[in-house]
């Protein structure tokens, strides 16, 4: 056997030792009492009460205030014709002077003052500013007078108007059905509308600048005023050929339609016939061909341009 050192110790064994328990942690029961709880109930808020009104009042309340905007209404439109009719009645706001202009001067101005006399419906003066009468004026003077074409009144001051009458313009002078029978010559407007007789020296055939035409009319050739002369719609286009034709040195007075020709006349009888509807197509074909005649001596008796690109002429013998 070895012997032992004087280092070796012999190491005592220690018991083990038991581990420590923990001491259990005590239960706390809780005790139930038999008794139901008492659960608390939630606090009632007090709410104000509002107003209401019933349904009675407000509609009697809508009635009173409809019942006061009519009555409102009312008196202001009764005081608004009061001051009307007061003012109507007015002498300082009443005609009492009638100034008349124009063609037919006199007669237009006893004419207008007719017209102011007498009330509206037995209530308004017609002769106050408020409530003329002036398309009863302007009727009555165009009624009587054809060769008025528009009136115009307007007030010249508080107590007085004027009537102002435009004379109708004449555009050419009907002289009758035929050339080989004129009659007596009228005025006659762009529509074809006869409406006075002419002066004498308006249908002179060498110093009137008004064309003479010759042509039926719907109408009385007895008394021709207000009828229109046939043809009317082809009038227009033939006056601005007849212009042409003057500038080009041929002297046209006169005019005669026969159903869809028509004929001018120079003032020394050359006659020039056409198609109506063709005046565009004539007045080409006449400044082709008339700079080489003499039209102002009576050297040419006819000339036809009827035809296309063709001219027929007829010298004197």
């Amino acid at each position: 056997m070895l012997a032992k050192k004087s280092w070796d110790v012999e190491r005592k064994s220690s018991p083990q030792t038991a581990p420590k328990q923990e001491a259990p942690i005590p239960r706390t029961e809780k005790v139930v009492s038999s008794k139901p709880k008492k659960v608390s109930k939630p606090k009632k808020t007090k709410r104000v009460a509002k107003p209401v009104l019933s349904n009675e009042s407000l509609k009697v309340r809508r009635a009173r205030a409809r019942r006061t905007f009519i009555i409102f209404v009312t008196v202001l439109a009764l005081l608004a014709i009061a001051g009307l009719f007061y003012a109507s009645w007015s002498p300082a706001l009443r005609v009492q002077e009638v100034k008349a202009e124009g063609p037919h001067a006199q007669e237009v101005k006893s004419e207008a003052s007719e017209q102011l006399s007498g009330t509206h419906a037995f209530i308004f003066p017609r002769n106050s500013l408020f409530f003329l009468p002036v398309s009863s004026i302007r009727e009555q003077v165009l009624l009587n007078h054809p060769d008025i074409v528009a009136v115009a009144v307007h007030s010249s001051g508080l107590q007085s108007i004027t009537v102002l009458a435009s004379p109708r313009p004449t555009a050419f002078l009907w002289c009758g059905v035929t050339r080989a029978e004129p009659g007596t010559c009228y005025n006659v407007d762009t529509s074809g509308l006869i409406f006075g007789m002419a002066e004498a020296g308006m249908a002179s055939s060498t110093q009137s600048q008004y064309l003479k035409v010759y042509s039926d009319i719907e109408g009385s050739v007895e008394d021709p005023v207000r009828a229109h002369v046939s043809y009317a719609s082809a009038f227009p286009n033939a006056l601005r050929l007849a212009k042409a034709l003057k500038v080009l040195q041929a002297n046209i007075t006169e005019l005669t339609i026969e159903n869809d020709e028509a004929s001018f006349y120079t003032a020394h009888g050359t006659r020039i016939t056409y198609v109506i509807g063709n005046e565009d197509a004539t007045a080409t074909l006449a400044a082709s061909v008339f700079p080489t005649l003499n039209l102002q001596e009576s050297t040419v008796e006819y000339i036809d341009l009827r035809f296309d690109g063709k001219v027929y002429l007829r010298r004197q013998q």
